[in-house]
C-alpha cells in the first residue's frame, strides 16, 4: 500500500482508485481489506464522495473492530459526515451530520490528548461552527489550530483562509480580511494542489474591491484564472468562477470592453448552460450587452440583452433592459425591433404600477417612429418626451425641433 500512499500524497486521486481497486480483487485477509478500504474512503472523500467513503469505513469497522477505536478512522468519519453536510443540494443537507462529525471530533479530542493531527479537529470543529453562524467561537477553533501540531501540510493556510472569509463577511473588518488572506497565500506549500488558491484569490479580489482598490482587485482576479487555468480540466467548476470575477472586475473599467467580452465568452464555454432560470447567466449576458454596445457591436448588444431576460424573466431592471435593447435596435436601424422593444418597456412598466420618468424612452420611440414615416406617432412620442424633460436635458433642442417637424408632416 506503499504506493498508493505516495499517489495519496501527490493527489493523483484517479490512480490511487485504480491501484485500490486492483489490490481489492486479490486474495485479502479481513485486517488487509479493511486497510484497503479505509484507503479507498480517503479516495472517496477527496473526489467528494462521503456517502461512498462512509459506507467503505464502516464495512471496513465490521471487517476489524479495533478501527472503530482508532483515532484516524474516527477523523475520516467525521471528514465524511462533514463533507456530506456540505455538498448537499440547498435545502437537503442534514444537519445531523454536523452533529455526528462534531461528536467525532470532540471525542478525538477527549480520547486522544497526544494525537499527532489535533491541529485538524480544531480547524474542522471551526468550520462546523461556522455553519451554525458561531463565528467568535469558529474564530478561536481556528486560531487554536495555527498552534497546534497536525500532519496536514496546508493546515496554516487553511486557517488564514477562513480567518479571512470570517473577517470579510462576519465582522467586516476588511483591513483584517487581506492581511489574513496574503498570510493563507505566503503560508500555502508549493508541493499541495495550487486549485485550492484560486478561491483564495476570487475572495481577495473582492475584499479589494469593497475597500475601493480596483487595480489591485483586478489583477487578484486575474492571478484566480491564471492558476485555474493551468491546473487542468478537472477544476473547470473554479476556473468558471474565476473567469466571472474576473469578467465582472474587468467590465467596471472603460477601455477593456475587448477584454471583458473575451473573458465572459470563456466563462460561457467553461460553464454548463443551465435549463432553465439562472441569475448568474442573465448577469453575464447583461455585462456582454453593456460592454459590446460601447464597442458599438450593436448586433451583438441586442442579441445578448434579450439573452438576459431568457434566463431571468424576473430581472428587477426589466425596464432599463428593453431601453437598452431598444437603443441596440435603434443603432441598427432595425426601427420597427425598437418600436416594439419600448412597447414591451411601457407594458412592463404598467403592469409594475410605475412611471416612466425618463424622457429618453419617448425621444428614441420618437425617433424610430420618424424614420418609417409614421408622424402622428412621432409627434406623440416626442411631445411625452418635451413633458417629462427637465430644463437642461441633453438633446432638449433636438426633441422640439423634431417635434415641430411631426406636426408639420402628420
Amino acid at each position: 500500500m506503499h504506493g498508493i500512499d505516495d499517489l495519496l500524497v501527490r493527489n493523483d486521486i484517479k490512480r490511487a482508485e485504480v491501484a485500490i481497486a486492483r489490490y481489492l480483487r486479490t486474495e485479502l485477509t479481513d485486517q488487509e481489506r479493511a486497510k484497503a478500504l479505509m484507503y479507498r474512503a480517503k479516495t472517496r472523500l477527496r473526489s467528494q464522495r462521503p456517502d461512498d467513503a462512509l459506507s467503505d469505513l464502516r464495512i471496513a469497522c465490521d471487517l476489524n473492530t479495533e478501527y472503530r477505536t482508532r483515532p484516524d478512522v474516527i477523523e475520516l468519519l467525521g471528514d465524511a459526515h462533514l463533507a456530506r453536510f456540505e455538498i448537499a443540494t440547498v435545502g437537503f443537507a442534514d444537519r445531523s451530520d454536523t452533529s455526528q462529525a462534531q461528536a467525532y471530533f470532540q471525542q478525538i479530542l477527549e480520547t486522544f490528548p497526544d494525537y499527532r493531527n489535533r491541529g485538524w479537529i480544531y480547524y474542522q470543529l471551526g468550520r462546523i461552527a461556522l455553519t451554525n453562524n458561531a463565528v467568535e467561537s469558529a474564530e478561536q477553533y481556528f486560531q487554536r489550530a495555527l498552534l497546534t501540531p497536525s500532519s496536514v501540510r496546508a493546515l496554516t493556510a487553511y486557517c488564514y483562509e477562513r480567518l479571512g472569509f470570517t473577517a470579510f463577511y462576519e465582522t467586516r473588518d476588511l483591513d483584517l480580511a487581506v492581511g489574513f488572506l496574503d498570510k493563507a497565500i505566503d503560508t500555502y506549500p508549493a508541493s499541495e494542489n495550487q486549485a485550492w488558491l484560486v478561491q483564495v484569490h476570487i475572495l481577495r479580489s473582492r475584499v479589494l474591491r469593497e475597500r475601493q482598490e480596483y487595480r489591485s482587485a483586478l489583477a487578484a482576479a486575474d492571478s484566480a484564472v491564471r492558476i485555474a487555468t493551468g491546473t487542468g480540466s478537472e477544476n473547470r467548476t473554479s476556473l468558471a468562477e474565476a473567469l466571472l470575477t474576473f469578467g465582472e472586475m474587468l467590465s467596471g473599467f472603460d477601455g477593456r470592453e475587448r477584454d471583458t467580452v473575451t473573458c465572459l465568452q470563456q466563462f460561457l464555454a467553461t460553464s454548463k448552460k443551465p435549463l432553465g432560470v439562472d441569475v448568474t447567466w442573465s448577469r453575464v449576458h447583461e455585462m456582454l450587452g453593456d460592454a459590446h454596445f460601447k464597442l458599438m457591436q450593436y448586433d451583438l448588444a441586442s442579441e445578448a440583452y434579450e439573452a438576459v431576460l431568457q434566463y431571468n424573466p424576473y430581472h428587477p431592471w426589466e425596464i432599463s433592459l428593453h431601453y437598452r435593447i431598444a437603443q441596440s435596435y435603434y443603432q441598427q436601424n432595425d426601427y420597427l425591433s425598437t418600436i416594439a422593444a419600448i412597447e414591451r418597456l411601457i407594458n412592463a412598466a404598467q403592469s409594475e404600477e410605475e412611471q416612466i420618468t425618463d424622457y429618453r424612452v419617448y425621444d428614441v420611440l420618437g425617433n424610430a417612429h420618424f424614420a418609417l414615416g409614421h408622424y402622428i406617432e412621432a409627434e406623440e412620442s416626442y411631445r411625452r418626451a418635451l413633458e417629462a424633460a427637465p430644463p437642461n436635458a441633453e438633446g432638449l433642442e433636438k426633441i422640439k425641433k423634431y417635434y415641430h417637424f411631426a406636426q408639420e408632416l402628420s
